[in-house]
């Protein structure tokens, strides 16, 4: 069975109403089966609260994973916890995506949040951090879901957002982001022939 390794934030660990749970997991699984590639099973390695120093420093547990296709998210907790400057997360990123094999990556950003719920984040912050990420990505060449962009070209990107934290997506959200990620894997596929 091929396996998809899910390494990063809480962004991946499908948090709900503060809990990790299994729907990211489920919605790419669902995504791959309907676009015709079954047999996958995910690996999630998700963790709250990790800024991409936390991540860099549990890397091995990711690479030792072996999966065929390694996910990896963090930079959210950079941003709205302040945790890392824009230019150490890049180093941290970049360092991570350096551990695998670059045609098996696929790096997400950080994404949109809701200000009038979380009030001490700062979206104009956020896209700095998402531009650093694809700045790395392009430079390695990886590669990159810009979920940002993806969830604010939407007239009303809080609906992709939960109401309880105003941070994580919601159900659909989650749909959203699951099928992007199953979007990725399927034109990696593609391209392998």
């Amino acid at each position: 069975m091929k396996k998809i390794v899910l390494f990063g934030d809480s962004l991946l660990a499908g948090v709900m109403k503060g809990e990790p749970s299994e729907i990211l997991n489920r919605y790419i699984l669902d995504e791959l089966t309907e676009m015709g590639f079954p047999g996958y099973e995910v690996v999630n390695l998700g963790k709250r609260g990790e800024s991409s120093t936390d991540g860099l420093a549990r890397v091995d547990e990711a690479v030792e994973a072996q999966g065929d296709f390694v996910v990896i998210s963090f930079g959210t907790n950079d941003s709205l916890r302040q945790k890392n400057t824009v230019e150490v997360f890049g180093e941290n990123i970049k360092e991570m995506i350096e551990s695998f094999d670059a045609s098996k990556v696929i790096l997400l950003t950080t994404g949109y949040l809701n200000t009038a719920i979380i009030t001490m984040g700062d979206n104009n912050r956020q896209q700095r951090y998402v531009q650093k990420a694809k700045q790395v990505a392009e430079d390695i060449g990886v590669n990159v879901i810009d979920l940002y962009h993806h969830l604010t070209v939407y007239p009303k990107p809080n609906e992709f957002i939960q109401t309880f934290d105003g941070i994580h997506p919601s159900t659909e959200g989650y749909h959203f982001l699951g099928a992007l990620i199953a979007r990725d894997i399927k034109e990696k596929l593609l391209a392998e022939g």
